[in-house]
């Protein structure tokens, strides 16, 4: 999905050679028209960026003129700030060393636009030239917009030890993990993909953690049946609840162990 990002900019003051007061606190900028000088407020309107979307830049200007009013083009440049080596050097830079990259370069009346992907999520430093009047600085937040489903499944790695497997569709700050292993006797918690303090509440593990939106979150348990009771069949385990909110589904039934073995 196409997002367009406008760099507006509006008419303050115009005609002649002299400029009109204004307050200290607003940047000017001086449009390339000569002999008429223009003085131009910035005024910048940000949508969200994605990472990996192409996302479409306009910068509006006043018609620059020359002469008895005819109209003429205004140069238009935007850099972004990068790091590292300048492909336009053989020098090899430290990875911290900064330089710009021109983006974009153009000639138009009023108004130049051009299309641009940030490919990871991040807060990129640019700046744009409109004529000759020095540079503007703005900053483009770019964000992860990957969207994912929330999942969770098991699968039997057929040692008597099971892997959990849960992608939350959202972040959740200290969100609390909770697994029932109603009949089993032992658990033994493995590898996981973070790690995790399990605490014990009658057959239940507790614990707490921070997740991330699509990320993937797994543990390995060793289940051992309690054949303490009458039934041919013991269910080690029943439910993984996320705060308090059971994510059990149709694909992942009681795990259960036989007593007859």
């Amino acid at each position: 999905m196409k997002k367009i990002i406008y760099l507006i900019v509006l008419i303050l003051g115009f005609s002649g050679c002299s400029v009109e007061s204004y307050d200290s606190n607003e940047e000017l900028i001086t449009a390339d028209a000569r002999p008429t000088v223009q003085n131009v407020e910035e005024s910048l309107v940000f949508g969200d960026l994605c990472a990996g979307e192409e996302a479409e830049f306009c910068l509006n200007f006043p018609q620059a003129t020359i002469g008895n009013g005819n109209p003429k083009t205004t140069n238009v440049q935007v850099q972004l700030l990068k790091y590292g080596d300048d492909p336009e050097t053989e020098e090899i830079e430290p990875e911290d060393y900064e330089y710009y990259e021109q983006i974009f370069h153009t000639s138009e009346n009023t108004q130049a636009c051009f299309f641009y992907t940030f490919d990871e999520a991040n807060t990129y430093d640019l700046r744009y030239f409109i004529g000759s009047g020095g540079h503007t600085d703005v900053q483009a937040e770019v964000l992860d917009c990957s969207e994912c489903e929330e999942s969770f499944s098991y699968m039997d790695n057929n040692d008597g030890s099971y892997t959990f497997t849960y992608v939350p569709a959202e972040d959740m700050e200290n969100a609390e993990i909770i697994f029932t292993l109603a009949q089993s006797v032992v658990s033994l918690w493995g590898e996981s993909s973070v790690t995790t303090e399990w605490s014990t509440a009658g057959q239940t593990e507790h614990a707490f953690l921070d997740l991330e939106a699509c990320e993937t979150y797994w543990w390995t348990v060793s289940l051992e049946k309690d054949c303490n009771g009458s039934t041919p069949n013991n269910n080690v385990w029943t439910d993984f609840k996320v705060n308090d909110v059971s994510k059990k589904n149709e694909l992942t039934p009681n795990i259960t162990q036989s007593c007859e073995d």
